[in-house]
């Protein structure tokens, strides 16, 4: 029999961390209209309901099959082959890995390093800068930055020091990686057990190293500004709703 939902708070705080993913389609206002605004006010004192309400978010956040319906298989494959390039198990395991050793949070260290130091960025800096940015391009992708934009990138890495400490862009690799972990499977390319390994394996690197879900969302926001090349206000909308709604699971999970 297979396993879609989490058996234990571990599992439960990683399946939270890919919150954003499955906030993007509004759920929780969803989850408030199936529940109701009476029930939800006695969540505190009623513990009869807090577990209720706990099973109801699991259903709507941390299935592993991500409560697709019809079509979820070929789905996946689709956005798997469109969005990460994986066709087959091997790239799927591939991907995974290397998120887990480096993901996008190891190129943003090396340049956040490179720009630490001063607020006036030389010549020199920008270089090296340069080349830290690029050495992972492959031979046919064509570099589309100026040197100005390459300035402003620069100047912007700078600041995401006041928001986001030692843990970076953490969050955005540790959403990415369950994500991938459960289209994954969708997909057919992992069973549910190994579905489940996989995820437990970024538990170490991520439970622990954030003072809160505040400092996760904005590690989450500025990964994905990062991978993107802007902002998206879509996304910051939900790391908000996430925050504040009652039924949000970050409100019952810590990031401890």
């Amino acid at each position: 029999m297979q396993r879609i939902l989490p058996e234990n708070e571990m599992e439960k705080k990683m399946m939270s961390m890919a919150a954003v993913f499955i906030e993007e389609n509004k759920i929780l206002d969803v989850l408030l209209e199936s529940i109701g605004e009476d029930v939800v006010d006695t969540i505190k004192s009623d513990t009869e309901v807090h577990s209720q309400i706990i099973a109801e978010i699991s259903d709507f956040f941390f299935r592993l099959d991500l409560g697709w319906g019809p079509g979820a298989q070929a789905e996946s494959i689709r956005m798997l082959d469109d969005l990460w390039e994986v066709r087959s198990r091997e790239a799927s395991l591939r991907n995974l890995e290397d998120i887990l050793k480096q993901g996008h949070r190891i190129k943003f260290d090396l340049l956040k390093n490179c720009v630490a130091d001063s607020d006036l960025i030389s010549s020199a800096t920008m270089e090296k800068f340069k080349q830290i940015f690029t050495f992972d391009f492959s031979e046919e992708t064509e570099m589309k930055l100026s040197d100005e934009e390459f300035r402003l990138l620069a100047r912007w890495i700078q600041k995401t020091d006041r928001f986001v400490g030692a843990c970076g862009i953490l969050a955005w690799d540790a959403a990415r990686f369950v994500h991938l972990s459960r289209l994954s499977y969708i997909a057919g390319y992992l069973t549910e057990a190994e579905a489940w390994s996989e995820i437990l394996k970024m538990a170490p690197l991520t439970l622990g190293k954030f003072k809160d879900w505040r400092e996760f969302a904005l590690s989450f926001i500025i990964g994905r500004t990062f991978w993107i090349g802007g902002e998206d206000p879509d996304i910051k909308k939900c790391c908000e709703r996430l925050l504040g709604h009652p039924l949000s699971p970050w409100q019952f999970f810590d990031t401890k």
